[in-house]
């Protein structure tokens, strides 16, 4: 990578950054300095690394790609970049109307300080950037493939979620209202893992609609690993409890206990195998 290249890395990523933290104040509907420093609010401070998170995750296949000339380059950046920030945003407000109908008020939660909530947040903005990435690799990044594969992911991570949320004894929405930092992490590692599974089902060279939901299809019934994984795994090998296929000790130690590390393990469980499926 030559000296030009770096600064122009540098530069666009910078740009993008700071871009990506106005549209998060104009989301959040508060002044950022304000938030993080004079209100000291770490859920807001969660949600917004999440958030750039995911800008950088979205613009890394656009600076990889072939280079043609300084200002195609920029405006290809620009673009794919800005657009990234939308799709995140957007995805951002129909999880957040989702979640609001779920009984979760996620943004009147990070608002109000609520790190749980704030955990949420982050993970969603990464799972649509894995999304966006996904289908922004392959065919210099295509717009409509683009467009369609994100919603379609979108759509995958609500419901997914949603049928996820429904096999456990406790009421997330409800946890994660009060503060309980374990149902968070849960919920953050479900989201980031299907994110991960679904980006990598739409990358790489379109060959068509038919193609490309087939192997969205199939990767997503690949989700369905996740939940063994979490009551034999997690439940049985790592905490010693029982076989249930519902409401056995790991809900208990989420729900009652509060116990984090419960919920950091079925977390990083999650994103293990995703990890594991996407490399295969």
């Amino acid at each position: 990578m030559d000296a030009l290249t770096i600064v122009f890395v540098a530069l666009a990523t910078l740009l993008l950054l700071i871009i990506a933290r106005g549209v998060y104040q104009l989301v959040l509907g508060q002044q950022m300095t304000e938030v993080l420093t004079s209100r000291d609010n770490k859920a807001a401070a969660i949600a917004l690394s999440g958030f750039l998170l995911g800008v950088i995750n979205v613009i890394i296949p656009v600076l990889s790609g072939e280079s043609h000339s300084f200002w195609r380059d920029v405006a290809g950046v620009v673009a794919y970049g800005i657009g990234g920030i939308v799709a995140m945003s957007l995805t951002g407000v129909i999880f957040a109307y989702y979640s609001q109908r779920t009984g979760l008020r996620l943004r009147e939660q990070v608002a109000g300080g609520n790190a749980a909530a704030g955990i949420v947040a982050a993970s969603e903005y990464l799972a649509a950037s894995l999304v966006v990435s996904g289908a922004l690799t392959g065919d210099s990044g295509a717009l409509v493939p683009t467009i369609v594969f994100w919603a379609a992911g979108v759509i995958a991570l609500l419901v997914l979620t949603h049928i996820f949320r429904q096999l456990t004894a406790y009421n997330d929405a409800e946890l994660i209202n009060q503060g309980n930092i374990a149902a968070a992490l849960c919920q953050a590692g479900l989201l980031i893992a299907i994110g991960m599974m679904a980006g990598y089902s739409v990358s790489g060279n379109f060959e068509g609609y038919t193609t490309g939901f087939r192997d969205f299809g199939l990767m997503l019934l690949a989700v369905l690993l996740l939940y063994p994984v979490r009551q034999i795994i997690v439940q049985m090998m790592l905490l010693g409890g029982g076989f249930s296929l519902r409401n056995g000790q790991l809900d208990q130690e989420i729900a009652q206990d509060q116990n984090i590390g419960a919920g950091l393990l079925e977390a990083v469980a999650y994103l293990a195998t995703a990890m594991i499926v996407t490399r295969l």
